[in-house]
C-alpha cells in the first residue's frame, strides 16, 4: 500500500531505464466494448463470453468496466471480501483471463471503491479519501505492470463520460458545472494522474505500458457556446496521456446528417479537443473515440444503423484518432416504456448478428490482411498514421 507522499528513490531510478520510451502499441482502431452485460448465450461468464467475441470480430483492443458495479456489469455474484479493484482482478479470475488474451490494448473504467466522488460533490477531496484513492490506483498499476511485463500490451486506465460527473450525475444537458466542482474535478483527475505515474516510475517493467486517459462528453457546449465543460475548463489544467470522447452530443446528428456538413461538424470537434490537450511525450494523435452509437430509436432500421457507424469510422480514421470504439457488443440499455433493449447492438438479444457487426468484421478482416502484408513487407507494424491513410477510403465499399 503506497502512500502519496512517499516516493522510493531507488525504485525510480531502477525503472527510469524501462519506461524511458513510451510508445502505445498497435491498434486496428476500429473496436467495440462490453459493459453492462444484460444478456448472454454460453454457460461461461459474461465477462469471458463477450470478450471472446470480440477477438473473434478481429479486434486487437479490449474495453471493459473495474469498478465497485461488476456484479451488474458482468452479471457476477457479489463477493463482500472484494473491497478494492486489485482484489476483484484478484479474486475474480474471469479479469486476468481476459487481460491475459492476445488483445495488444486493455481499456479499462477503472473506479476505486474508497471513491466517494467527494471532489464533485464538495469540491475537495478529504485527505483520507486522497489516499485511499491513490493507494487503490496506484497498486492495480503496479499489478498490471508487474503481471504482464514483457507481454508487449498497453493498457489505459480511465474513466466514464466525466462531464456527467462535474453535474454529479444530474443527467441534464442544459446544467453547468459550478466552479467548485470545476476545481474539485482537477483535483479528481490529477490524484489519479499521480498514482499511475508514480506507479510507473517505481515499478521495475519492461515491454508493457500503462497509459492514463480521461474521457469527456460534452463538447457541442462549449464548441458552440464556450460554456464550461471538461474540454476547456478541465482539460488545460491537468496532465493525461490521451482523452477519450464519448460522442453522442455530435456524432449523432452528424452522421445522419452526412456529407461534408456532417464530416466537417466531428473534424471540427475533435480539432477543438486536441487545440486543449496538455503536453505530452506520447507521438501521434492522442484523441479517441471512446463511445458512439446509434439505438433503433434514432436510425430508420439496422442498415441505416451501419452506414451511420461506417461514416462515424471513416471520418474518425482520417483525421487519425487510434480507438474508434462502436458502443456496443450487446445492448446494455431497456427502454422503459416498453422494457424492450433499445438496440445499442452488434449483436442483439436472439443472437442475431446485425448489419453493424458484419461491417465491423469486414474492416478488420480486410484490416488484419494489410497488416500482415505490411509487416512481411517493411519488418514492422505500420504506425498509426500510416494506417488511418490505408484505410480509411474503404468504406464505401464496405457499406
Amino acid at each position: 500500500m503506497k502512500q502519496i507522499a512517499l516516493v522510493s528513490l531507488a525504485a525510480m531510478m531502477g525503472s527510469f531505464a524501462a519506461c524511458a520510451e513510451r510508445k502505445p502499441a498497435f491498434s486496428t482502431a476500429v473496436g467495440t466494448q462490453t459493459i453492462g452485460v444484460k444478456y448472454q448465450f454460453t454457460d461461461e461468464s459474461a465477462l469471458v463470453e463477450t470478450a471472446k467475441e470480440i477477438q473473434a470480430l478481429g479486434c486487437d483492443t479490449l474495453k471493459i468496466a473495474v469498478t465497485p458495479k461488476y456484479d451488474d456489469d458482468y452479471l457476477m455474484a457479489k463477493d463482500p471480501a472484494i473491497k478494492s479493484a486489485l482484489a476483484l482482478v484478484q479474486r475474480k479470475p474471469d479479469f486476468k483471463q481476459v487481460f491475459d488474451m492476445p488483445f495488444r490494448n486493455v481499456m479499462l473504467w477503472l473506479y476505486p471503491f474508497s471513491d466517494k466522488k467527494s471532489g464533485f460533490r464538495k469540491g475537495f477531496i478529504p485527505e483520507a479519501e486522497a489516499e485511499a484513492i491513490y493507494s487503490e490506483i496506484y497498486d492495480f498499476t503496479e499489478y498490471l505492470l508487474k503481471t504482464w511485463s514483457g507481454s508487449g500490451k498497453s493498457f489505459y486506465i480511465g474513466n466514464w463520460e466525466g462531464d456527467w460527473h462535474m453535474l454529479n450525475e444530474k443527467y441534464d444537458y442544459n446544467l453547468d458545472p459550478t466552479p467548485e466542482t470545476i476545481k474539485g474535478a482537477i483535483d479528481w483527475f490529477n490524484l489519479r494522474q499521480k498514482a499511475i505515474a508514480d506507479a510507473i516510475k517505481e515499478t521495475p517493467h519492461h515491454n508493457v505500458d500503462v497509459y492514463y486517459y480521461i474521457e469527456l462528453n460534452h463538447v457541442r457546449k462549449s464548441l458552440d457556446d464556450e460554456r464550461p465543460t471538461i474540454v476547456n475548463a478541465v482539460l488545460p489544467h491537468i496532465k493525461t496521456d490521451f482523452v477519450s470522447w464519448s460522442s453522442y452530443d455530435i456524432t449523432t446528428v452528424a452522421a445522419k446528417q452526412g456529407g461534408e456538413a456532417g464530416k466537417q461538424r466531428v473534424l471540427d470537434a475533435l480539432n477543438y479537443i486536441e487545440k486543449h490537450l496538455p503536453e505530452s511525450d506520447i507521438p501521434g494523435k492522442r484523441v479517441f473515440i471512446g463511445e458512439y452509437g446509434f439505438n433503433l430509436q434514432q436510425v430508420a432500421d439496422s442498415e441505416a444503423q451501419k452506414n451511420c457507424a461506417a461514416l462515424i469510422m471513416q471520418w474518425s480514421l482520417e483525421w487519425g484518432c487510434p480507438f474508434i470504439l462502436y458502443w456496443e457488443l450487446y445492448c446494455n440499455e431497456m427502454d422503459p416504456s416498453t422494457g424492450e433493449h433499445r438496440g445499442f447492438w452488434l449483436i442483439d438479444n436472439a443472437g442475431d448478428r446485425q448489419p453493424a457487426w458484419y461491417l465491423h468484421r469486414d474492416f478488420l478482416q480486410k484490416a488484419n490482411r494489410f497488416m500482415t502484408y505490411f509487416e512481411k513487407r517493411n519488418g514492422r507494424l505500420p504506425t498509426q498514421s500510416e494506417y488511418s491513410a490505408e484505410t480509411a477510403d474503404w468504406f464505401e465499399k464496405l457499406k
